[in-house]
């Protein structure tokens, strides 16, 4: 009970719904998204308790993966990429006049599905801890490892450069002082406001912000029109369209739980799966891409289920499940605080407090939603010559109020090079931005574990067990997919 009212204060509900408010305009305009949304606030939470910070992220968070089928339906224009499978039925049904049918669809399975992941956050994140309370050194090291590979290899026609960005992001990480012992300064170059290595926000506002912001230029004045939206109080699915489609939303609230927990997959993915797992067993698979009601609940069902699956690694493991949750791990950091398996224990109260906000952040989407689509239908109307400004603007007053360091600037800008340069040739963004969270983790403990086992050969033989078992995996998987890579190039050359 005291858990419950520790969010149900007037301050965090407000700061909740405050999140969601300002996710769902992220999520509504293309181009924007909710690491950018994350990002942007996390210089404000600097001065805020912690239960109150996030209680602001997770609304943000809900909000915005929710928030792009609105984009996705009125425009068929996904506002994130949770959303891109439901431009292939919503905007069908939006074209056929039944807009407000489609976006009433959207928002109950983006419910059913938060809260669905809820509901395992709240079952798996403990146990989970309870089991990984005995993990040492070489446990932490194997498992951040092993996710930084299965991150690379489950993006399908890009592995050569989801490991490149993945190196990169590694080796931008080792600049600063040596972990451990903090002896060694690495690549400063002689310049002291390096010796503390690059801040994360710094890294997440240029790699994700700006490159964005640089593409939009060259459309910054185009206008849209979105489909006319009918006047209701609220935006709710009949009953009967809700009961037809009920094993969708189970189905798909559970393969997004399962995606999220898997380290980078991301919502994309799950949204992208369960539309395909839906048509394939569908009575009707002719009818999908046409107006489908049973296209727009699996992929909202599935997408938002993410949120949930991605904290549960994040909060018990200390690995975050996709880009978000990686900066909401730097956020905890700020804080003071280190998720993994001795959070739920050193600060029981607020874990069970985080799991409660995701809980409320969800029900206050589903209520705004229901009541403000016709309002937020008309964000994909504001012009981006004035909107990305602004976010220039607090992208860079943001990255100042951390340190008031201009140097911070400098190497924003070059991060936002780096971003530009990877996304314009098609390397992914999220393992850059996972390795850089996990590089640090992962070089100190394997110092740690060679320090305890002499070499690291003798850690993988002495101290055998699952986090030899899951180094091994993270060697022989790059190896598996390229046997399988050259073997199929061979068939097609053949």
């Amino acid at each position: 009970m005291d858990v419950i009212m520790s969010v149900l204060t007037p301050e965090n509900l407000l700061l909740i719904f405050a999140g969601v408010v300002v996710g769902n305009v992220f999520g509504t305009i293309p181009g924007l998204n909710a690491p950018i949304a994350v990002a942007l606030v996390l210089p404000i939470t600097f001065s805020m308790e912690t239960l109150p910070a996030i209680c602001l992220i997770m609304g943000l968070y809900m909000g915005c993966v929710s928030g792009g089928l609105i984009s996705a339906i009125l425009l068929k224009i996904p506002g994130t990429a949770a959303s891109i499978a439901t431009t292939f039925d919503g905007y069908p049904m939006a074209k056929s006049g039944r807009a407000t049918e489609a976006l009433s669809y959207g928002a109950f399975a983006s419910i059913f599905g938060g809260i669905f992941s809820s509901i395992c956050l709240l079952l798996l994140a403990p146990w989970l801890s309870k089991m990984a309370i005995g993990f040492g050194p070489w446990e932490y090291f194997a498992t951040a490892t092993l996710s930084l590979v299965l991150v690379c290899v489950m993006l399908r026609g890009k592995v050569l450069k989801a490991f490149i960005a993945l190196c990169l992001g590694l080796l931008l990480k080792t600049v600063g002082s040596s972990p451990v012992d903090g002896v060694a300064l690495r690549y400063t170059f002689g310049n002291y406001n390096l010796e503390s290595g690059f801040n994360l926000i710094v890294v997440i506002i240029g790699v994700f912000a700006l490159p964005e912001i640089i593409h939009s230029i060259k459309n910054i004045h185009a206008k849209v029109k979105p489909m006319p939206v009918k006047r209701r109080l609220f935006y709710l699915p009949k009953l009967s369209s809700i009961k037809n489609n009920l094993f969708t939303m189970i189905r798909g609230s559970i393969l997004g739980t399962f995606i999220g927990i898997l380290p980078g997959m991301g919502s994309g993915a799950a949204s992208l799966i369960s539309y395909s797992q839906a048509k394939r067993t569908s009575k009707n698979p002719e009818k999908f891409g046409t107006g489908c009601e049973e296209g727009i609940y699996c992929c909202e069902s599935a997408n938002n289920a993410t949120t949930g699956g991605a904290l549960i690694p994040m909060l018990s493991l200390g690995v975050p499940g996709d880009t978000v949750t990686a900066i909401i791990m730097g956020a905890l950091a700020l804080q003071g605080l280190t998720p993994g398996p001795l959070f739920s224990m050193n600060n029981e109260m607020l874990f069970r407090a985080i799991i409660f906000s995701v809980f409320v952040a969800n029900i206050f989407m589903f209520l705004y939603q229901i009541t403000t689509i016709r309002y937020m239908a008309k964000i994909t109307e504001v012009l981006k010559s004035y909107l990305y400004p602004w976010v220039t603007v607090f992208c860079v007053t943001g990255v100042i109020s951390i340190k008031n360091n201009v140097f911070d600037l400098l190497y924003l800008m070059v991060f936002g090079l780096i971003g530009y340069i990877l996304d314009k040739n098609g390397y992914p963004i999220s393992p850059f931005i996972l390795a850089f969270v996990l590089g640090g983790i992962i070089e100190e403990n394997l110092r740690r574990s060679i320090i305890n086992y002499d070499t690291f050969l003798n850690a993988v033989t002495t101290n055998f067990g699952f986090g030899s078992v899951f180094v091994i995996l993270a060697a022989l998987l790059p190896i598996i997919y390229g046997i399988n890579y050259i073997r199929k190039e061979r068939k097609h050359g053949g």
